[in-house]
């Protein structure tokens, strides 16, 4: 979950801080209804209400929130595999506030190669499934269906993602849905089973937030017992955060450094 994770999924180590309490509940619960409302024709009010609350939790530095696993009735209106196991679908919710503005960001978006944020991605290609880049930056909707191949330390994932934007003011909203990862291809591969992800770029006081709210099944070739969820939770949030970090540099025009 931009990911996400992702949204993505996006298990990558940094130095970022990580979150040392649970989500408050009326922002879980929000992005929730956001993520269950997203194509609804009156999803303009719970946008709204979404935007309210990341503005009063986002701070002057990165960082995130735990969010409870999902109940299958949470997500029954979305696509996704029959082999998910709810109690493992961890969640985070991740703020930041970036440079440039919404509209820089927004340019990014219908690129077909998307791998820029980070060198563990090996493949990520984008294609437009609904609307047109020109009709999307004039504020239309945008459909991408996206093919995506992660490594990371110890792992490689693979999977394909709905992800959507729907333009709410001067707020971007986005939403992604791994319907079902891909089979991991040997016994040292890692399995992304599920992902929903919601997200904005919206201003806030002047300068560009970037929320990303997610809850994802990963299934592990490691020794479930030997890794906490929280554990897992942390890489996501550190992961996410080294995300926006890569896309800010390239939305930016500046280098990456690998």
């Amino acid at each position: 979950m931009t990911t996400p994770i992702v949204l993505l999924v996006l298990l990558v180590g940094c130095d970022a801080p990580t979150p040392t309490e649970t989500s408050p509940p009326t922002l879980e619960s929000q992005t929730l209804l956001t993520l269950q409302r997203f194509y609804e024709d009156d999803a303009s009010e719970q946008l709204d209400t979404l935007i309210d609350l990341v503005a009063d939790e986002v701070g002057e530095d990165a960082g995130g929130f735990y969010f409870d696993a999902l109940e299958p009735e949470d997500v029954e209106m979305f696509e996704h595999s029959d082999a998910a196991i709810w109690e493992h679908t961890t969640g985070c919710a991740v703020f930041s506030k970036m440079r440039g503005t919404v509209a820089d960001y927004a340019k990014s978006v219908p690129e077909p190669d998307q791998s820029f944020p980070d060198p563990s991605y090996q493949l990520w290609t984008r294609e437009i499934t609904g609307g047109t880049e020109a009709d999307f930056l004039a504020g239309g909707d945008l459909d991408t269906w996206n093919q995506i191949e992660k490594d990371g330390v110890g792992f490689s994932v693979a999977y394909g993602m709905h992800k959507d934007y729907r333009w709410h003011g001067d707020t971007l909203a986005m939403i992604s849905l791994v319907p079902e990862g891909e089979q991991p291809a040997d016994a040292f591969s890692t399995e992304l089973v599920v992902g929903f992800t919601i997200e904005l770029w919206t201003p806030i006081d002047g300068t560009m937030v970037w929320y990303n709210g997610s809850w994802t099944e990963i299934e592990s070739p490691l020794d479930e017992d030997a890794v906490e969820i929280e554990g897992w939770l942390d890489l996501l949030i550190a992961g996410t955060i080294d995300y926006f970090e890569g896309t800010e540099t390239h939305v930016m025009g500046e280098e990456v450094v690998e």
